[in-house]
């Protein structure tokens, strides 16, 4: 009985001890490297009807920028992305560590600016491609109201999984979090993610440029793809960072290197400098992998956009960096001037539409401040020719007397930095309604029309109805020569928008 009891305690306290051994550490994965934004992009695509419009539209543009680019003679100046990531849990396991994130940021920078040390691991052949794409990363510093912020966010949530599918991870209200605006951050959503169901072997997706609507732009990764050991403490073939390294790739505009079909080779990635190969990598591959007839050289498996273990990737190529480039100078290129990263401010303003800065004498202009950055505490405008002259407020109300064009200039503070905008001939006054002068005249018409109008085409007609001046209007104040008419009654008729109108000119000698 003793021998049997001494034999439970000791079962007893094994389980306890691995259990505690389990739950200190995690056990090793088995992910394999699965990717589900070509999955995702086709549900976006039955979700918008005008994908494929866009579509054309970013390769157009893209294409426009590349071959501004292949006329450059200098390197592309290196571009610095903010980053916001927004951890999503549900168990203190994926809740990962600044650190782990931290080390992420650093793994990105590396593989991004090929100061990564396994880029001797470059086969010799494959060196000449190689490329430093002269893009980084930062964790943001300010948030979209302009305050201080570490650049991570987290979300406690009563969802155990998220699916690519519905994207919940990037929606409060189904348990995820909202996204940060993208046009000024790189949104980095981290959870556990899972393809369906009944299968969980999912480290990623991404969107891809002016693909997805504003709310769900970004990148999502597995909780345990993030970072590089021994930060990640996860056991997997996916803990050196490389998934997110190939999930930007994406949001940059990248595709797989074997193209969008697996097992064909009939696509591609559209990169002239990867080889064109029938399908993906796994695991580590050694020697040179034929495919496609690519020789003599192969596939390029170690490419981050191939489906290789962590530890055997180590490049993006020459064309894609080209690539990410002219995306990040089209699709993308507002994320470009964000101020989130340098905790700057920078003034900037505008009115309710674009049309109020024209507007009739007497009339008033409600402006807008827009200053993006850090969040500014103080506004001084300048309203030249208008009522009042400056204001202090933030959004004021001005309002213009006199027909003109007048500057507008607006600085404002925080109380450490400050920034002043100015926009020349900003505001549009015009008459009343449509002006015609000098009447008589000796040398020159003077047409001017109101905000409310616009004339489109004048004749000038003598007595006996003969067209002697015949012009089209492209502004709101228009001249017409009449010194070589002879002296008499005209008459001037005006096409607008209003219909025709015909009035009775004066020329005198």
């Amino acid at each position: 009985m003793l021998y049997y009891m001494r034999t439970t305690a000791l079962l007893i306290l094994l389980c306890l001890q691995l259990a505690l051994a389990g739950f200190a550490q995690p056990s090793e994965l088995t992910h394999t490297r699965n990717c589900a934004t070509d999955k995702y992009s086709q549900v976006l695509q039955a979700q918008n009807p005008s994908f494929k419009q866009y579509q054309l539209q970013v390769q157009k543009a893209v294409q426009q920028k590349l071959s501004e680019q292949g006329q450059r003679q200098s390197p592309a100046p290196v571009i610095t992305i903010p980053v916001v990531v927004h951890v999503v849990y549900n168990t203190q396991t994926e809740n990962i560590s600044d650190e782990q994130i931290l080390s992420q940021l650093a793994v990105l920078n590396e593989d991004f600016r090929r100061l990564n040390a396994d880029a001797v691991n470059t086969p010799l052949y494959f060196q000449e491609y190689a490329a430093d794409t002269r893009i980084q990363f930062c964790l943001a510093s300010l948030d979209p109201a302009g305050l201080p912020t570490t650049g991570i966010t987290r979300t406690k949530t009563s969802r155990s999984e998220f699916y690519y599918f519905n994207d919940h991870i990037k929606q409060s209200a189904q348990g995820g979090k909202n996204v940060w605006p993208p046009d000024q951050y790189l949104n980095i959503w981290i959870g556990n993610i899972k393809e369906s169901i009944s299968n969980d072997n999912l480290l990623g997706y991404a969107s891809s440029p002016g693909m997805a609507p504003a709310a769900l732009d970004g990148v999502v990764l597995h909780y345990t793809a993030v970072g590089a050991a021994p930060a990640n403490k996860f056991k997997s073939d996916y803990n050196r960072g490389r998934t997110a390294t190939h999930e930007v790739g994406h949001w940059l505009g990248l595709s797989h290197i074997w193209g969008t079909e697996e097992a064909s080779c009939d696509d591609s990635d559209g990169i002239s400098d990867t080889p064109n190969q029938e399908t993906y990598s796994f695991g580590c591959s050694s020697g040179i992998q034929r495919s496609c007839g690519n020789g003599p050289y192969g596939n390029m498996y170690q490419n981050y956009m191939d489906y290789s273990a962590d530890a055997c990737m180590n490049l993006f190529t020459k064309g894609q960096a080209a690539y990410m480039q002219a995306i990040l100078h089209s699709t993308r290129r507002s994320i470009i001037s964000s101020l989130a990263c340098i905790g700057s401010v920078r003034a900037e303003f505008g009115t309710a539409t674009e049309s109020d800065t024209l507007v009739i004498a007497g009339k008033s202009i409600r402006f807008a401040d827009a200053s993006q950055g850090a969040k500014a505490t103080t506004w001084y405008w300048e309203f030249e020719g208008g009522t009042p002259a400056t204001s202090t407020q933030q959004n004021p109300e001005v309002m213009y007397s006199s027909p003109g064009l007048y500057d507008v200039k607006l600085t404002v503070s925080n109380g450490t930095l400050s920034s002043t905008e100015i926009k020349e001939d900003f505001v549009h006054v015009t008459v009343s309604d449509l002006t015609v002068y000098p009447n008589p005249t000796s040398g020159y018409l003077i047409i001017e029309q109101p905000a409310r109008i616009r004339v489109r085409h004048v004749e000038l007609l003598n007595s006996v109805g003969k067209t002697v001046v015949n012009a089209e209007v492209f502004n709101r104040t228009l001249q017409l020569d009449v010194r070589h008419l002879q002296q008499g009654i005209y008459y001037l008729r005006l096409v607008s928008t209003n219909g025709t109108e015909i009035r009775k000119i004066n020329i005198i000698r």
